[in-house]
């Protein structure tokens, strides 16, 4: 069974996770901003995407589909996303598993670093508050 039961579900948290991020370190994103980084999470099961626009200040993040062209895009299921955001799982297990399928220049996530970072010191219980359980 999947973590999110639905997109709606999944945006709420993310939502919720950026905007602790936003209120308790604001320069987390200044590293995506400066390199103008445009990422989009497309995920599966549910289906859903989350991308994050570094083109211009502020720091956008659109949950949806969302017309603009990403830099970098990571196909992955929620589930994976979850698992990395909780510190179940690294990214770089995550790609060499065959997790994420990345298209674009993948070496331009390390920019995400500060803003993820931080929001993985939010999302355990953020995600708890909506009912999912995390072991």
């Amino acid at each position: 069974m999947a973590v999110f039961a639905s997109a709606e579900q999944m945006y709420a948290c993310f939502q919720e996770v950026f905007a602790c991020v936003e209120e308790s370190r604001p320069d987390a994103a200044d590293a995506v901003l400066a390199s103008g980084l445009v990422i989009r999470f497309r995920c599966t099961e549910p289906v859903a995407e989350l991308t994050i626009d570094g083109g211009k200040r502020p720091l956008q993040i659109h949950y949806g589909p969302a017309k603009t062209r990403p830099t970098l895009e990571v196909a992955l299921t929620a589930d994976t996303l979850h698992q990395i955001m909780s510190g179940h799982l690294s990214l770089t297990k995550a790609l060499g598993r065959g997790l994420l399928k990345p298209k674009g220049p993948v070496w331009k996530v390390k920019t995400l670093a500060p803003l993820f970072d931080e929001a993985r010191r939010h999302y355990t219980a953020v995600v708890r508050k909506h009912g999912i359980k995390i072991p």
